[in-house]
């Protein structure tokens, strides 16, 4: 289909411009005419007629031409070349007899087809179409002496020269076209093996990522895992009811847990799903999660601003965003010290829907920040470093991006846009 649609953009590009071309010189033709009327004589109604119709038609190719799309048939353009080159033949011809004179000005337009041919045909077809219509020109000055006699010798030899020109000029336009498609089969072939080559790299990366991806996940699987063994097997050595045995299966308990939350998040980043987006109410929308977060804020005596229009209007989905700005605000809440204030908001910046959670909590060492949005890299003890990466794969779905777009003491600002 992308062949097909570049293909048809390429034919009505093309086309367009002949047809506005001969409509331009119809028209230079004419004011020509007018503009020489002494010498030319007053343009008489077969040539006002012939020129007439031909505009005419000239507007309707021009509009079907135009309604081209990518459905359009090879046979249904095909026909149009071949229509569009036979009328500019014959309409040509009809201007040139039509103009009073043995050598008419109007058989310029004679050009015109050689240059469709030049550019759609082989190069024995457009000899062939340029030989037609060298014949065509004697055969108008023949025309012209059969009404108007004697005949003049030299208006054969002018044709002469006239169809010498045609020759030159299909010659000329073939092989510049010829060679112009043969660039463009070069570019387009080098185009296919560097997007085959792309696809190669990106598959390559896909590879070493999801090696990396396992590695991590492994080692994040085996502490636990090991945390839980270790316990177990103490515990084993002790009666029933010591306080050794007990706190063992505890650490046994908290690992097991931690190793649940660690698989349902995994499976969260691992199923990154297409957004359903509809109209959501952005103020409604963050009003909701701070809602969520108010045992959190007790805790600490948190102080959180929803900043948001009350009328602000957003397409996304609605259960990805709250996931995302919750995971902010749980981490904001996490950084957070004991009477902070923090704000979670959203404006409209041009074209853009920003999502924002800001907190006064200390600025984030750069190299973490550097890595805070890696599967599995987190630098407290509870984490399991993939929060951010959900967020940044939700912001991603929606067309957008996640960001730390402040990181000062006292500022640090993360920010969803899309």
């Amino acid at each position: 289909m992308g062949q097909a649609r570049l293909r048809t953009n390429q034919y009505k590009t093309q086309e367009s411009a002949l047809i506005l071309l001969n409509i331009g010189v119809i028209a230079a033709l004419f004011f020509v005419h007018i503009g020489f009327i002494s010498l030319l004589g007053r343009p008489t109604m077969a040539l006002l007629l012939t020129l007439a119709i031909r505009f005419v038609i000239l507007i309707f190719e021009l509009l079907w031409v135009q309604r081209l799309t990518e459905t359009t048939s090879l046979f249904a353009i095909d026909v149009h070349i071949h229509f569009s080159i036979i009328l500019n033949i014959v309409f040509a011809f009809m201007a040139a007899i039509s103009g009073g004179t043995a050598d008419s000005h109007y058989s310029v337009l004679m050009i015109l087809p050689i240059l469709s041919a030049a550019y759609h045909f082989s190069l024995i077809r457009t000899l062939l179409i340029t030989t037609i219509i060298a014949a065509l020109t004697f055969l108008e000055v023949s025309i012209y002496f059969s009404y108007h006699p004697p005949i003049d010798v030299s208006e054969y030899f002018e044709a002469a020269t006239v169809s010498l020109v045609f020759l030159v000029v299909a010659l000329v336009v073939w092989f510049l076209v010829g060679n112009l498609r043969s660039e463009e089969e070069k570019l387009n072939a080098s185009l296919i093996e560097l997007r085959l080559l792309q696809e190669k790299l990106v598959a390559e990366e896909k590879l070493a990522a999801v090696g990396q991806l396992s590695s991590s996940i492994a080692h994040e699987i085996r502490n636990p895992v090991t945390m839980i063994a270790n316990s177990l097997k103490m515990a084993e050595k002790y009666e029933q009811g010591s306080p050794i045995r007990t706190e063992m299966f505890n650490i046994a308990t908290a690992e097991a847990k931690r190793l649940e939350s660690l698989t349902t998040e995994f499976l969260a980043f691992a199923r990154s799903k297409k957004p359903e987006l509809k109209s959501v109410n952005v103020y409604e929308t963050l009003e909701y999660i701070a809602s969520l977060a108010k045992a959190s804020l007790a805790e600490k005596n948190i102080v959180l601003r929803v900043k948001c229009p009350r009328q602000l209007f957003a397409p996304m989905d609605g259960s990805l965003i709250h996931q995302a700005l919750l995971n902010l605000l749980t981490n904001a809440i996490n950084a957070a010290r004991q009477g902070d204030e923090i704000t979670i908001g959203g404006e409209k910046r041009e074209s853009l829907l920003i999502l924002y959670i800001e907190g006064q909590g200390s600025r984030i060492p750069d190299e973490i920040a550097e890595k805070i949005f890696e599967p599995f890299y987190t630098s407290g003890p509870k984490g399991t470093g993939l929060g951010l990466p959900i967020v940044r794969n939700i912001a991603r779905a929606h067309g957008g991006d996640v960001f730390l777009a402040n990181n000062e003491n006292g500022n640090v600002r993360f920010e969803i846009r899309f």
